[in-house]
C-alpha cells in the first residue's frame, strides 16, 4: 500500500565516498589508510558490534533532527559465511544466517523464518546498510583506488586508552564523500564511519554515523553460528507465488515527460521490457531507482528497454526528482494509476520483466540488497 510508515528506517543503502586532498600528502594519507585497514582485509574472519545512528533533518525549519538507532552484531568468515543480528523496535531481534548459497532470516518476536538464495560476497558495510564503496576499498577491487583521494584530516589524537585515533576523508571522482575514523594503535581498527544523507527537493537530508566496538579478528573457530537451527515452536514462511508471473502483460499507452506516447505492444517480438512502478514519496523506490539505472546502463547493448512508471504524481515533482538524482530512465506517467491497477500493483516499488512474447517472466516487490543481481539475472534469462 502507498505508505511511508517506517520507511525512514530503510534510508540506508547507497552511500558514495568522500572528501578532499591531492598531491604527495594525499598519496601518503592513502597509503597510511590502506596500511591501517590491511589487518581487516587479510583476516580470515572477524567479529564486531556496530551502532548505526541516523540523524534525519526535520522538514520544519527550526525543529531538531529526529534520530533512528539500530544495533548490530556481525560475524563473518571467508567469502560465504555471515551472521548478522540487528535490534529493531518493531520486530525485536532479527537474525540473518548466510551459509554458502543459503540465506535464512529469522524473527525472534514473530517466531518465524524465511529461506532464500543468498547474495554473493556481502561484506561488512553493505551488511549493515553502510557505504558499500568502503567494502570495495577494504576487501578488494583495488582498481578503484586510483580514482580516490584520501587525506588524513587531523593529527592523530590520543584517547583515554592511549590509542592513537585519526580521521580520514575520502572522496570519489564523482564527488561522493565519507569520513572514516581509525584507531592507529598496535592493532589498527575502524572506530567510526560518517556519511551524509542527501538533501534535495524530495529529501530533508541528514547524517549517518556508524560506531564500531569489540573488534575480533581471526577469532571464529566454530562455524555453527552461520547455520540456522529452528527452535521449537518456530515456523517457516513459504514464499508466495507471484500471481502475475506467466500471465500476458496488460497492454497500455502512456505519455513520457516530454509528451511522447509509448505503447507496450510496440515492443512485442522486438524487446524485453522492464517496468518499474514507483513514486517520489516512496523511500524504497528512491533506493531502487539507481539500481535499475545501473542495470539499464550495463545492458544498453541488449534487446531490453526500461521504463520507470510513475503513479499519479505531478509532472513538476517528477522532473525535479529526475534532475536531482541524475536518472536517465524513460519515465512514463500513469496518471490516475490505471495501468498500476491492471498490473495489480498494491505496493511500490513493483517491477515486472516482460519477454519479447509479451509474457511476464519475473516480478519484484520492495527493495533488497540483492535486487541488482536478481534483476540482471532475470533479464538475461528473459532474453534467451
Amino acid at each position: 500500500m502507498k505508505s511511508t510508515k517506517n520507511f525512514k528506517q530503510v534510508i540506508i543503502v547507497l552511500f558514495l565516498i568522500a572528501l578532499f586532498a591531492n598531491g604527495e600528502e594525499t598519496r601518503d594519507s592513502k597509503q597510511l589508510f590502506l596500511d591501517a585497514v590491511k589487518p581487516l582485509r587479510n583476516a580470515e574472519s572477524y567479529e564486531v558490534e556496530a551502532r548505526v545512528v541516523y540523524s534525519i533533518n526535520s522538514e520544519k525549519l527550526g525543529d531538531k533532527p529526529s534520530e533512528i538507532e539500530q544495533k548490530y552484531k556481525v560475524v563473518s568468515k571467508g567469502n560465504d559465511l555471515n551472521f548478522l543480528s540487528v535490534e529493531t523496535p518493531q520486530h525485536g531481534d532479527i537474525q540473518i544466517f548466510r551459509n554458502g548459497s543459503n540465506l535464512t532470516v529469522y524473527s525472534e518476536k514473530d517466531k518465524k523464518y524465511v529461506e532464500r538464495e543468498a547474495p554473493k560476497n556481502p561484506k561488512l558495510f553493505l551488511l549493515i546498510g553502510g557505504p558499500d564503496l568502503l567494502d570495495t576499498i577494504i576487501f578488494g577491487e583495488s582498481e578503484i583506488l586510483s580514482s580516490l583521494t584520501i587525506q588524513q584530516a587531523n593529527e592523530p589524537s590520543v584517547d583515554q586508552t592511549q590509542n592513537k585515533e585519526s580521521q580520514f576523508q575520502i572522496k570519489t571522482d564523482k564527488g561522493g564523500e565519507i569520513k572514516v575514523w581509525l584507531s592507529l594503535g598496535n592493532e589498527p581498527k575502524i572506530t567510526k564511519v560518517q556519511s551524509e544523507l542527501p538533501s534535495n527537493s524530495i529529501s530533508s537530508g541528514g547524517t549517518m554515523n556508524i560506531y564500531f566496538d569489540n573488534w575480533k579478528l581471526n577469532s571464529v573457530t566454530d562455524e555453527s553460528i552461520f547455520k540456522f537451527n529452528p527452535p521449537e515452536g518456530v515456523s517457516k514462511v513459504e514464499k508466495k507465488k507471484d500471481e502475475m508471473i506467466g500471465q500476458k502483460a496488460p497492454d497500455f499507452t502512456l505519455s513520457t515527460l516530454d509528451g511522447k506516447k509509448v505503447s507496450l505492444k510496440d515492443f512485442q517480438g522486438k524487446k524485453v521490457v522492464v517496468l518499474d512502478f514507483w513514486a517520489t514519496w516512496c523511500p524504497p523506490c528512491r533506493r531502487a531507482m539507481p539500481i535499475v539505472q545501473e542495470t539499464s546502463n550495463e545492458l544498453k547493448d541488449k534487446d531490453v528497454v526500461f521504463f520507470a512508471v510513475n503513479i499519479d504524481e505531478e509532472k513538476a515533482k517528477i522532473t525535479d526528482f529526475i534532475k536531482n538524482t541524475g536518472i536517465t530512465l524513460t519515465v512514463l506517467l500513469d496518471t490516475g494509476g490505471n495501468v498500476a491497477n491492471s498490473y495489480k500493483v498494491t505496493s511500490i516499488p513493483r517491477m515486472f520483466i516482460i519477454d519479447k512474447n509479451g509474457i511476464i517472466k519475473a516480478g519484484h516487490s520492495g527493495f533488497s540488497a540483492e535486487m541488482k543481481e536478481d534483476l540482471k539475472k532475470e533479464i538475461l534469462e528473459a532474453l534467451q
